[in-house]
This record gives C-alpha cells, sequence and structure tokens, in this order.
C-alpha cells in the first residue's frame, strides 16, 4: 500500500493524476485499510446569506453551547458542594472570633479581681476603710465629726429596729382586687349662670 502511494496511485486502482475540480461538498467516501469511512463536511452560511446555525454551531464565550451547558453544571455542581463547608467555615470563625472577646474580657476580669483582692489584703487598705466607711477609729485616737451647715447627715439606722419586709406579690394582687379603690373627690360641676 505504501508503494502506490510513493507511485502516485490510489487505492482504487486510478492512475496520479489529478483533476482540477474543486472538491465536492457532497460526503466523499474514503478507503482506509479495507473499511471505508465517510468524511462529511459542514457548511456554515455566510455574511449575508439567510440561515439559521445549527445547535452544535452556536458557541458561548468561545466555546460551543453543549461544552458550555457541561461547564455551567460543573461549575453549580462545586458550588454547591462548596456552600456547606463555607458556611460551616464562617459561622465557626464568628463563634471563634465572640469567644475569643469573651475570654479577653474575663481575663480583665480576673486581673482586675486579683489586684482588688491583693489590694484588700493590705492592712493599710482595711483601716482606711474601716475609718471611711463604719467611722472606727485606732485605740487612742479622738474622733471628730464636722458638720457643715445645710448639709445633713443621713440617718445611721438602728440595728435592733424590725425590719419592714415587703409583702409578696400575691398578696398586693389579693388586695387590689378584693379591696375597692379609694374614692377621690371629683369637683363639682360649677353650676352655669346666665349668659
Amino acid at each position: 500500500m505504501s508503494e502506490r502511494r510513493a507511485r502516485g496511485t490510489s487505492p482504487a486502482g486510478r492512475g496520479g493524476r489529478r483533476t482540477s475540480r474543486a472538491p465536492s461538498r457532497r460526503p466523499a467516501a474514503e478507503v482506509h485499510g479495507g473499511a471505508e469511512r465517510v468524511r462529511r463536511t459542514t457548511r456554515r452560511p455566510r455574511a449575508g446569506q439567510e440561515g439559521a446555525r445549527d445547535w452544535s454551531e452556536r458557541t458561548i464565550l468561545g466555546l460551543s453551547a453543549g461544552k458550555a451547558i457541561i461547564l455551567a453544571m460543573v461549575v453549580c455542581a462545586l458550588a454547591m458542594t462548596l456552600a456547606v463547608p463555607m458556611r460551616t467555615y464562617f459561622t465557626q470563625r464568628a463563634e471563634a472570633d465572640q469567644l475569643a472577646a469573651e475570654r479577653r474580657t474575663l481575663e480583665d476580669d480576673i486581673a482586675r479581681l486579683k489586684d482588688r483582692r491583693s489590694q484588700q489584703e493590705d492592712p493599710a487598705y482595711i483601716r482606711s476603710e474601716a475609718r471611711d466607711r463604719l467611722r472606727l477609729v485606732m485605740p487612742g485616737e479622738t474622733p471628730y465629726i464636722v458638720q457643715v451647715p445645710g448639709i445633713e447627715v443621713p440617718a445611721i439606722p438602728d440595728p435592733q429596729a424590725p425590719r419592714h419586709e415587703p409583702d409578696p406579690w400575691y398578696t398586693d394582687l389579693w388586695r387590689s382586687i378584693s379591696e375597692p379603690p379609694p374614692e377621690t373627690e371629683a369637683p363639682a360641676p360649677q353650676p352655669e349662670g346666665p349668659r
């Protein structure tokens, strides 16, 4: 077979003579290795020609329509596959940031409480608080209370006096239902005089 091509003869037995005819638009049958294969050529409409393109010839972003649809389906599948993990990731990031802020707040509270505890363990602080709040004096000291006119000192409650406990809520409710409200005197209407 390779000898025939080298000599210019075709497998069909024709001579090596070529014709000047243009190739036909009809499918041409080629014989290759004993099997016959049909080669099809597609006609594209020229500019100015009437005719619709075939579905397979339409292009979207440089891809044929079928390939563009398959690409869109793959992108949608990837987006749907990644949506849940991404949402979980961002939710967990927000929770982690919130927990970190809470931790910083709690650490600040712990540091403040440790400072206060160490301050309250100091004997000098205890003495100053006893003088300021409880008006206690050390043995041998003379206490003075300065009273400025116009400023009243609040009365110190008597620890022996009984404390007034408020009534529970249901007692107040029962009183409001069972007892009529106190009547207020409505102003008497003024008699109208002649006009």
